[in-house]
């Protein structure tokens, strides 16, 4: 919708005109290009990672017994209630320690060890799944000769698709709206990511604009389409395989 249209109170739904003017001014003032590579770093990256790092763990808390190993649960259910804000400051110190401040690592780092956005309830589905599995494939590879990196790999991995998809799109989706580490860890204009720079535009409209020349809340609703239509293909693309995988890790339950 045009300003006009927006004022107009008889448009309800459907407007005089399209405008679509409103996307190319929310492309610019999104500054898109650069606040996407931010904001495809500070997801994509940290979604691998999560992956990756969370299998292994789950895949050694539900498949082996050994000591400590209640413990190790027990600290990945404190480590999913704990929240966040109690730990940043810690987080802040170690990271200006280590010179990483404004930069992609503090949210790439915590994601290759299994922690990040959400990590321990990412650990616990693959536990939870790897659990589930059969103990007859295990020993059905062992007799053959494989060895325990073999059998993750190339036996248990790809019978963890279903909870493989769901972790990928639940850490892709937290990540990608996420605007509380990006702010944290990074003060600089380069470094600002999508839902930080639609923020920014946001506020810096309500302190300054007028209503008829710079508070243009279709051009805000066009950069919010602008934040979420790569989430939204990635959704329709997967739907089949998320649904299948809700159901069969047990998310899908009471």
């Amino acid at each position: 919708m045009s300003i006009p249209d927006l004022l107009d109170e008889s448009v309800a739904w459907l407007p005089n005109t399209v405008y679509w003017q409103n996307y190319v001014d929310a492309y610019q003032k999104m500054n898109f290009p650069f606040t996407f590579k931010n904001t495809f770093m500070n997801s994509v990256i940290p979604m691998f990672g999560q992956l990756l790092s969370c299998a292994i763990a789950g895949y050694g808390l539900g498949r082996y017994r050994f000591r400590g190993s209640g413990l190790i649960f027990v600290l990945l259910l404190i480590c999913l209630i704990v929240p966040p804000q109690t730990t940043i400051i810690a987080f802040y110190s170690m990271y200006a320690n280590m010179e990483l401040i404004n930069t992609y690592w503090p949210t790439i780092l915590p994601a290759l060890f299994a922690q990040g956005i959400r990590g321990a309830l990412f650990t616990l589905i693959f536990t939870q799944f790897f659990k589930g599995l059969p103990r007859e494939l295990d020993e059905a590879a062992r007799i053959d000769g494989a060895g325990a990196f073999r059998v993750f790999s190339r036996v248990m991995l790809p019978l963890a698709k279903p909870a493989i998809f769901v972790v990928a799109v639940f850490s892709l989706v937290w990540h990608w709206n996420d605007n509380f580490y990006p702010r944290y860890f990074a003060n600089k204009a380069e470094m600002f990511t999508m839902p930080w720079q639609l923020e920014i535009i946001n506020y810096d409209y309500l302190l300054k604009g007028s209503v008829d020349a710079n508070l243009n809340e279709g051009m805000l609703m066009a950069a919010v389409i602008l934040i979420v239509a790569p989430l939204f293909l990635v959704y329709m693309v997967g739907q089949r395989y998320l649904v299948e995988g809700i159901e069969r890790t047990g998310l899908a339950g009471d």
